[in-house]
């Protein structure tokens, strides 16, 4: 007959074991998974080598649920761990919202994924999703609508993720907006000179700017053509051959970027009347 103890420690070994714990891990936020880690020595975060149970639990839960697309967009860099691939993970299943505001204002104050411009101030007013892309294939869909009878005035596009302040202005392409914003340090992938790169629905040209070089680059592309009354505009980030692909009512214009290197995070400058939904949407196929 087992003793208390070693009936104790059979229930410990059932409990707390890699298996049991991923499943758990699952339903949880990261942030309380890091905590978790953080607060009990009996998960901790491993420091030599071998994975933590935490942390192998981590990267079983990963497998479990993760899709074939989400793991191609995980990439992994020195220092990071499963637990940092989890809390990544969670973001790329989450719905996409404009995260940080620089002039713009949300339709519904519970819907983050609805702006409209100021009615007020006919100037251009921005946006920005905080859901930083790295690696792989990222595809968003813009719901574009005016209250103007006349053509959409809006740019989207994709820029450095961080942070702006108060007296940013305008749209980033531009001094006004990027001197006064501070861009998030990655993990060194940040190997090229466009830091801010737009699709204009007005002309259907691509906008590129290197904030470190004043300026910007107003370049044609094949298949470009303009956004007129409003609808849908996709665009497919494609991070593992660098190129971001425009689309219109779900059809393909072309590639209007190349050589594109992460991190990036989605970005929207609207002009006064316009309204713009943001949407996670499947990657598509040719």
């Amino acid at each position: 007959m087992k003793s208390q103890t070693e009936t104790a420690t059979c229930k410990e070994v059932v409990l707390f074991n890699s298996d049991t714990l991923s499943k758990t891990i699952s339903y949880l936020p990261s942030i309380d998974v890091l905590s978790l880690a953080i607060t009990s020595k009996r998960f901790s975060i491993s420091d030599n080598n071998e994975l933590s149970l935490i942390e192998e639990s981590a990267r079983i839960a990963i497998k479990d649920i993760a899709t074939e697309e989400q793991l191609s967009a995980l990439p992994r860099y020195d220092g990071e761990s499963s637990l940092a691939d989890y809390h990544y993970l969670q973001l790329l299943r989450e719905p996409l919202t404009f995260d940080r505001l620089d002039g713009a204002e949300y339709v519904n104050s519970g819907d983050k994924s609805c702006i409209t411009s100021r009615q007020d101030d006919y100037d251009w007013d921005t946006a920005f999703s905080n859901n930083i892309m790295r690696k792989g294939k990222h595809y968003v869909s813009f719901e574009v609508s005016s209250s103007s009878k006349s053509y959409i005035y809006i740019m989207l596009g994709v820029m450095r993720p961080g942070k702006a302040n108060q007296n940013a202005r305008g749209y980033p392409l531009y001094k006004q907006f990027y001197q006064n914003f501070s861009p998030s340090i990655g993990h060194g992938e940040n190997n090229n000179k466009v830091q801010c790169c737009m699709y204009h629905s007005a002309d259907g040209e691509c906008w590129i700017s290197d904030w470190d070089d004043p300026g910007v680059s107003i370049t044609d592309w094949d298949g470009m053509e303009v956004m007129s009354y409003g609808g849908t505009i996709g665009m497919l980030l494609d991070l593992d051959e660098g190129t971001l692909s425009v689309y219109i009512n779900g059809r393909k214009l072309g590639i209007m970027k190349r050589g594109l290197a992460g991190p990036y995070c989605w970005v929207v400058s609207l002009y006064a009347g316009t309204q713009v939904t943001i949407r996670r949407g499947k990657i598509p196929k040719g």
